[in-house]
């Protein structure tokens, strides 16, 4: 599968490659706050370049629903990046790999009869996942040091769900798979990155 590649430099900023396309996005019902790690302090490390790349491709299609989201979580992890990484170097590379992340939507058994039609039963599960792999190359494009990350949550909703709560739980799911991302890299980049760290 071709990479969808994004770079971008400190100093003298370049973006190449495309936004996530080829989804429909369903129309908001309500404003939500953007997930942002500007607040938190940066990394700077000792390479070069830092380059993005979107591994993972939505397939757009049900059972996946991360296309629905007003941010997706590969745009999440995206920023997370781009807010927390910062090229300081001469030399080398660091490759920040979004492999996965998906969020499905599992239909669940509803109750049936007098008992189903006074009852309001769980009736969606969502279950969302993120991998991140970061990988250090130097200027020959030698593997010098990598991180993993990966981080999964789930959330069952009621069937009388509106869609701007059913947009709060993605929300919310999101939100939670990068601070347990977070929370993963900050480890892995302190034990395999620490030299690459100012």
């Amino acid at each position: 599968m071709e990479l969808s590649r994004r770079n971008f430099v400190l100093g003298g900023v370049s973006l190449s490659g495309a936004l996530l396309a080829g989804c429909q996005t369903a129309p908001s019902s309500g404003k939500q706050a953007e997930l942002t790690y500007s607040h938190l302090p940066s990394y700077q490390l000792l390479v070069s370049e830092i380059v993005i790349e979107q591994a993972y491709v939505s397939p757009g299609q049900s059972p996946n629903v991360e296309h629905l989201f007003n941010k997706t979580p590969a745009e999440v992890a995206e920023r997370w990046a781009q807010d927390r990484l910062q090229a300081m170097g001469n030399d080398g590379v660091l490759n920040f790999i979004i492999k996965n992340a998906s969020v499905t939507e599992t239909k669940l058994e509803r109750q049936t009869g007098i008992t189903g039609l006074v009852t309001y039963d769980q009736s969606e599960r969502y279950d969302g996942v993120i991998e991140i792999e970061m990988q250090v190359r130097d200027g020959r494009g030698y593997k010098d040091a990598q991180v993993f990350a990966r981080a999964e949550r789930s959330k069952t909703v009621p069937e009388n769900l509106t869609l701007r709560e059913r947009e709060k739980v993605w929300f919310k799911i999101t939100e939670d798979l990068m601070i347990e991302i977070d929370r993963q890299l900050q480890q892995g980049i302190a034990k395999h990155l620490s030299s690459f760290v100012m």
